[in-house]
């Protein structure tokens, strides 16, 4: 499940998996996600490209923004939120994997 939330220029995507996921064993994308048994919190930072100036890539590296994540791993389930200001998200549909 990814749920996304705009408030300004603050972007939210929250994300809830779970190690049965039926979409997922399909696609075997589970086997990736699922290899370790893990349990605890972590947070990563990533930059990413920012929205501003994105129809030219040349500009791309001048343009960066970063990119925070917090989340919880269980044993059967991960859940994650991420905070980005101003950074470009793409509409992605599904593949039909």
């Amino acid at each position: 499940m990814v749920k996304y939330l705009n408030i300004g220029r603050l972007q939210f995507t929250f994300v809830f998996r779970h190690r049965y996921e039926k979409s997922e064993r399909e696609s075997g994308l589970s086997d990736i996600m699922w290899w370790n048994w893990e349990l605890g919190l972590f947070f990563k930072r990533y930059k990413i490209v920012g929205s501003k100036n994105f129809h030219k890539p040349n500009e791309w590296k001048n343009n960066l923004v970063y990119s925070y994540m917090f989340g919880i791993n269980l044993l059967i389930c991960k859940a994650w939120f991420t905070v980005n200001r101003g950074g470009m998200t793409l509409e992605v549909d599904d593949l039909g994997v």
